[in-house]
């Protein structure tokens, strides 16, 4: 399988599957096997090392977003 370029809303798509991977099995590594095989499943490419680590950032800053919401939602309850 050849690399390629992958456009921004690929690399958001592969974000999500390893934030998804990383609600279900809290590992990052897992999280990152998720996103490689996205991208290799959904777009027939090998990602690169810079567009996994796009990825992995955008599901990184998409936890922290979650993380932040519920802290702020249960703070609210007491």
């Amino acid at each position: 399988m050849k690399t390629s370029y992958l456009t921004t809303e690929q690399i958001t798509d592969m974000a999500e599957a390893a934030l998804n991977t990383y609600e279900m099995t809290a590992s990052w590594k897992t999280a990152g096997i998720a996103a490689t095989e996205h991208a290799a499943d959904e777009f027939g490419v090998k990602a690169t090392s810079a567009q996994m680590a796009t990825a992995m950032q955008g599901a990184k800053v998409g936890w922290s977003a979650i993380s932040f919401v519920t802290k702020k939602a249960i703070a609210a309850e007491i």
